[in-house]
């Protein structure tokens, strides 16, 4: 078929909508977007023109592992784990070994967080964002 897609936003379900966007903006760096609308939703940009989808609900039945993750690349992977490291903020390889830098296969390095839902973050310098 052919059909090229880019990723538009990617929305997660979270138990409070405060407590999620304030790890995003201020671990992840994501920037929150102005908009108006419905009470519990928050959206952030990621780069690129990316962004996530904070929606407060029932979080009820959600089940979240490390299989079901979100992997974003940055070209700053030392200093945003430097950041990681300053803001007390535990990381993982992909294995599980506390404060461990992992390299996969293909030679990139990644990292592992878990927001304060428990849903996993991987971060890597696979394909970092053109800058300029």
């Amino acid at each position: 078929m052919g059909y090229r897609f880019a990723l538009d936003h990617f929305a997660l379900l979270v138990r409070n909508v405060a407590r999620s966007t304030a790890f995003y903006r201020d671990v992840m760096g994501f920037s929150p977007i102005e908009r108006t609308g419905s009470h519990g939703v928050q959206w952030l940009e990621i780069g690129g023109g990316d962004a996530i989808h904070l929606i407060q609900n029932d979080f009820g039945a959600t089940h979240v592992t490390k299989d079901t993750h979100v992997a974003v690349s940055t070209a700053d992977f030392d200093a945003f784990v430097a950041h990681l490291n300053a803001l007390g903020i535990a990381f993982t390889d992909w294995p599980g070994n506390p404060g461990k830098i992992g390299v996969h296969r293909n030679g990139f390095r990644q990292i592992y967080v878990q927001d304060p839902d428990g849903y996993w973050i991987e971060i890597n310098d696979h394909r970092p964002p053109i800058v300029g």
